[in-house]
């Protein structure tokens, strides 16, 4: 040992770079399982939106559930056109799967899992955006079947007005805090944790919203703590817009209404705000846009309802009446 120990001391530094770790080779997940954790794990390290990050689990799941491991290797590019070329498959249902599973497989490419990603060439189908417009009285209806002297009633018939005055994305309203709210100056910070666009904003409300929110809070029992979110269970339970879009169904059917979404709360708002003077800046602001491509949807379908407006009542019209058109006589 003592031998050794004057060797090596001898030898100094040329031995420990004879023995030093050059490179370090990576290491490729071994099966879809393991890319999809690893990959999970890299989008919360980045700070991903929870349901980001649920959507591509979930699709990335039903992918593999339907091909299975043939479909980690050469087999995957075949079994992704498949997946994609089903009969009767939406644009947008196309378009969210190609949009979910590419970031992926380009993870799966970086980590020397798949030698190329299967997506490479494809491109997203057109899809015309679900623009609802409901009328007042669908409103008015819906807000009349909600009971507010129970607490699910009050919460629905706050969180209703809260999200047709501000246009707050339902994922975001579901989120928001006690702390978060300000019902004196008819306003709410969305956390940049909780937003889609991972930016802290604030939006605003009107006083009868106000009195809505604030009476909900104040009937909360003293055993739910600040963590407990402002429209939650009856249990003080957490809430997700899927089962906030399930309670406006069977409000929607109480009000003989077709259909209604938490969504379209949000889209009603925007184009409310258009119709009634305020600007696309503004208004993109508000909602939260990344940029001014989804808002000038929503101006296009004011615009429209402007121009039929305008064509109904034109002064042109009153100077060239029209004629009665005679037939052959």
């Amino acid at each position: 040992m003592f031998s050794l120990l004057c060797i090596l001391t001898f030898l100094g530094d040329d031995v420990m770079r004879k023995v030093s770790i050059v490179d370090i080779k990576q290491v490729p997940p071994k099966n879809w399982e393991e890319a999809l954790s690893r990959f999970v794990t890299l989008k919360k390290a980045q700070q991903y939106a929870p349901k980001t990050i649920e959507g591509y689990v979930e699709n990335v799941r039903a992918f593999y559930r339907r091909y299975g491991e043939k479909a980690w290797g050469d087999s995957c590019r075949d079994c992704l056109l498949n997946y994609l070329a089903q009969d009767g498959i939406a644009p947008s249902t196309y378009n969210v799967r190609l949009k979910t599973l590419r970031p992926f497989f380009a993870y799966c490419v970086s980590e020397g899992g798949l030698a190329s990603n299967p997506t490479d060439g494809l491109k997203f189908r057109h899809e015309e955006p679900r623009m609802v417009d409901h009328s007042l009285e669908t409103l008015q209806a819906m807000v009349a079947v909600m009971d507010t002297t129970k607490f699910t009633g009050l919460r629905d018939k706050a969180l209703f007005f809260l999200s047709l005055d501000s246009g707050i994305r339902p994922s975001e309203a579901l989120q928001l805090k006690v702390e978060d709210i300000d019902t004196s100056l008819c306003r709410c910070a969305i956390r940049g944790t909780t937003a889609k666009t991972r930016r802290n904003r604030v939006v605003f409300f009107s006083m009868p919203t106000a009195e809505l929110v604030k009476k909900l809070i104040d009937v909360r029992p003293p055993e739910w703590d600040v963590s407990t979110p402002v429209f939650c269970s009856s249990y003080g339970e957490p809430w997700e817009t899927r089962e906030w879009t399930r309670q406006l169904d069977r409000y929607a059917k109480k009000a003989g209404v077709k259909r209604f979404s938490a969504y379209d709360l949000r889209h009603q708002h925007a184009i409310q705000f258009l119709r009634n003077g305020g600007d696309v800046m503004t208004l993109s602001h508000e909602m939260g846009h990344a940029n001014l491509t989804m808002t000038q949807k929503y101006l296009a379908l004011a615009d429209e309802d402007i121009q039929k407006t305008h064509a109904k009542a034109s002064p042109i019209n009153n100077l060239f009446p029209k004629r009665k058109r005679l037939g052959r006589i």
